[in-house]
This record gives C-alpha cells, sequence and structure tokens, in this order.
C-alpha cells in the first residue's frame, strides 16, 4: 500500500497542528507503557486487504484490550495515511479503557507521516494535564506568607496581576481556585515560555503590592491534585515535611 510523498506532504498540511499537542491528558505509566510496546514494532507496510483485516479486529467488539493495543501500535508504524485514518476514526469513539493509548498512537502515526516526508524527527508532548494548540496545561499553587491567610483583596490583587502577566506572555488562565490558605491556577502556558519565571514574576508583582505572597510556589503538568494532596503540598512547600522520594 504505497502513497505518494507529495499526497502525504498535502495531507499533513490540511491537519496543521492538530494531535502535536493532545488535549486529553495522558498519565506518565500510560505513556512509559505505550513507549516500550512500540518499541517492539518495525516500521512496515501492509497492502488493502491487510490493512483491513487489522482494522477488523480493531473494532470487532469481541476484540480484547490487548490486541486493540497491538493493533494500534501497528497501525501508528504503517506510515500510512490510511493507517492514519483508521486510527482517527476510533480515536473519535474509543474504547474508554484505552482512550490515552489510542490518542498516543495517532500522535506516533502523525509523527510517522512526517520523518518520512521531512526528513525529520519532531517531538511530540504528552502530560497528565495534556494542553492545547501550542500550550501546555499546568497547575500552580502559591501560598500566603507563614502565619498568615489570604483575604479576598489579595484574591483580587492575584486575578489582576496575573492576568496583567499572563496577558504579555500568551499564557491562559483556565481556572482559579481561590481560597484563605492558597491559590490554585490551571493555566495553558505556550511552550517557548518558561513556566518557574513566569510565576515567580507573578508573585514580584504581587509582592510588590503588599509583601503577602509566600516565595516558593508548587508547578505540575502531572493532575491537578485533589484537597488531600494539597494540604501535603502546602506542608512540603513550606518545608514543613519532606518531598516523597521519586
Amino acid at each position: 500500500m504505497k502513497e505518494n510523498e507529495k499526497d502525504i506532504e498535502r495531507f499533513l498540511e490540511s491537519l496543521g497542528d492538530k494531535y502535536d499537542m493532545l488535549e486529553e491528558g495522558i498519565d506518565m505509566e500510560t505513556q512509559k507503557v505505550y513507549i516500550e510496546h512500540s518499541h517492539s514494532f518495525g516500521e512496515g507496510e501492509l497492502n488493502d486487504e491487510e490493512l483491513d483485516n487489522i482494522k477488523k479486529v480493531l473494532f470487532h467488539p469481541e476484540t480484547d484490550i490487548e490486541g486493540k493495543k497491538r493493533a494500534l501500535s501497528l497501525l501508528a508504524h504503517l506510515k500510512s495515511i490510511r493507517a492514519f485514518r483508521v486510527i482517527e476514526e476510533y480515536y473519535n469513539n474509543p474504547d474508554h479503557k484505552i482512550k490515552q493509548w489510542t490518542a498516543l498512537a495517532l500522535q506516533e502515526s502523525k509523527m510517522m507521516l512526517e520523518s518520512m516526508v521531512f526528513g525529520l524527527d519532531k517531538v511530540y508532548l504528552s502530560s497528565g494535564l495534556g494542553g492545547i494548540r501550542n500550550k501546555m496545561r499546568f497547575y500552580f499553587m502559591v501560598l500566603p506568607l507563614t502565619g498568615q491567610l489570604f483575604t479576598k483583596t489579595h484574591h483580587d490583587i492575584i486575578r489582576k496581576e496575573l492576568s496583567l502577566v499572563y496577558h504579555n506572555k500568551n499564557a491562559e488562565v483556565e481556572n482559579i481556585d481561590s481560597q484563605a490558605s492558597y491559590v490554585g491556577i490551571t493555566s495553558l502556558v505556550p511552550l517557548n515560555v518558561a513556566v518557574g519565571p513566569l510565576i515567580e514574576e507573578v508573585i514580584e508583582k504581587c509582592n510588590e503590592l503588599g509583601d503577602f505572597v509566600f516565595e516558593h510556589y508548587y508547578i505540575t503538568n502531572g493532575n491537578i491534585p485533589d484537597k488531600t494532596e494539597i494540604q501535603e503540598i502546602i506542608e512540603i512547600v513550606r518545608g514543613e515535611k519532606p518531598a516523597p522520594e521519586k
């Protein structure tokens, strides 16, 4: 099943940056297992009948999860528009147990096509919180000074300074969780913006208006912590509890 490189190039141009950044989060363990599994497959080529058979396996209701995973990984390595479209079709209505696996297969399939046409490996980014367009999603947490609590005025200042700093960096605020003991911020940050200096600038701007934000902070692109995790994070950031060993 040979496809013309010019057709593939036009196809990739029509996709643009779609799927370069996965909007849904991909947990780290799934990424690790997928990469290990992917390395067990070589690049290949199938005729139309063979690809149709793989598609039947993928969509058959009696195919077990492991069988569907193998089918997706095989399709991702074919460097074929038709194989990409099969993965994309399944991605739009996958078994919920392998939705993340399907997203990774779709991303890898596009990468394979690009490497064939342009001769370059492209970096694809996935994280537990995902992203959109050319921005990655992060969760930040800032704290009040030790022994103090945030007031409504403090919350208002944080929102205002956050908006100003983010506007200058083309970052976006998706959600703000304003509490007396912390402020949690879910954000989309451009890939060319360093996240540490970004939040440090917000803290600096806030403290110019009253010196009320603790200098240390928390950042992750892995998950949005729950209430129990938040309390533990606060203790770690304040140095009241050691960080867990990785």
